[in-house]
C-alpha cells in the first residue's frame, strides 16, 4: 500500500526532487477523524500534485509499470540473534544503501515490508514508455545486486516483474493511503516466494528476455542468464509456466 506520506518523507530524507517534497500537505489530526474530512484531504494532495496523478491517482486510469520485490537474503536465520534497536539500525542502513539506487533510475517506494522492499517503475511516477521502464528498472536491479554481493551483510534477491495496474485510493483509512491492485502485484508477490539468493528473478517474458539478451556483458562484469526452469505447481495465480534467473559474476 502506498502511502502518500511515506513517499514525501522518503523523497525529502534521500533528496528525490518530485512534486511530493513541495506540494503535498500533512495530515491534521482532527481530519483523521472525520471519514468526510479523509477523503477531502487525499483528493487535495492528490491534485496538488498535478493533473498527471490526478489521472492516475484520482480517476482510476490505467497503469503500465515494472515491479522490484527487494529484500535480503535469508535475513530471519542470518540475523535472528539481532535486539530491536539493532534491527532497527542494520534496516537503516540497508535503506540508506538501496533506497537511493532505486531513485537513482527514477523508481518510487510502494511499500516496505521490513527486510522487504517494493518499487515500481512507470505512471504517475515517470512520464515513459514500458520499454524505457524496462530499462531502467533493469539497470536499477544490477546496480542492487552488484553493490551487495557478497557482502556479507545486504546480500539482496529481487523479484522482476510488469503488467498493468491501478491505484485505489483508501477512504477508510487514517492515513494518505493508495493501494495498488492488479494481478501483476499478486503475481511479484508470488515469484518473490521462489526467488533465488543473489539473482534477479523473473518469469519467463519474450519482452524482457531480450532485454537480457542484449545486456549480458559489460566490461569486467558478466551476467550469466540461468536455466530456465518450470514454475512450481504449488505456486498458485500466475499465467506463467517458467521461470529464469539472472546472476552477476565479478570476472577478476
Amino acid at each position: 500500500m502506498a502511502n502518500l506520506e511515506l513517499i514525501k518523507k522518503l523523497n525529502l530524507k534521500y533528496s528525490k526532487r518530485s512534486p511530493f517534497t513541495v506540494s503535498t500537505k500533512s495530515f491534521s489530526l482532527n481530519e483523521s477523524f472525520d471519514t468526510r474530512n479523509i477523503e477531502l484531504s487525499i483528493q487535495n494532495n492528490i491534485r496538488a500534485l498535478g493533473s498527471n496523478y490526478t489521472a492516475y491517482f484520482d480517476e482510476g486510469k490505467d497503469a503500465e509499470v515494472v515491479l522490484l520485490f527487494i529484500d535480503i537474503c535469508n535475513f530471519s536465520t542470518r540475523f535472528g540473534h539481532l535486539n530491536g534497536k539493532q534491527i532497527s539500525q542494520y534496516f537503516d542502513e540497508y535503506y540508506d544503501l538501496i533506497i537511493p539506487i532505486i531513485y537513482k533510475y527514477g523508481g518510487e517506494i510502494d511499500k516496505i515490508i521490513g527486510d522487504g522492499i517494493i518499487c515500481l517503475f512507470g505512471q504517475p511516477f515517470i512520464q515513459k514508455t514500458l520499454q524505457d521502464c524496462l530499462n531502467e528498472a533493469d539497470k536499477c536491479a544490477k546496480e542492487i545486486i552488484k553493490e551487495t554481493y557478497s557482502s556479507n551483510k545486504f546480500e539482496s534477491k529481487i523479484a522482476f516483474h510488469f503488467g498493468k495496474i491501478n491505484y485505489f485510493k483508501n477512504k477508510s483509512g487514517f492515513y494518505n493511503e493508495l493501494t495498488v491492485v492488479g494481478k501483476p502485484l499478486t503475481e511479484l508477490f508470488r515469484l518473490e516466494s521462489i526467488s533465488e539468493n543473489e539473482r534477479i528473478n523473473y518469469f519467463v517474458n519474450y519482452k524482457y528476455v531480450e532485454n537480457w539478451n542484449s545486456k549480458i556483458n559489460a566490461g569486467s562484469i558478466l551476467w550469466e542468464l540461468e536455466e530456465i526452469k518450470e514454475v512450481p505447481e504449488k505456486l498458485k495465480g500466475v499465467d506463467y509456466k517458467y521461470i529464469q534467473t539472472n546472476k552477476y559474476w565479478l570476472v577478476k
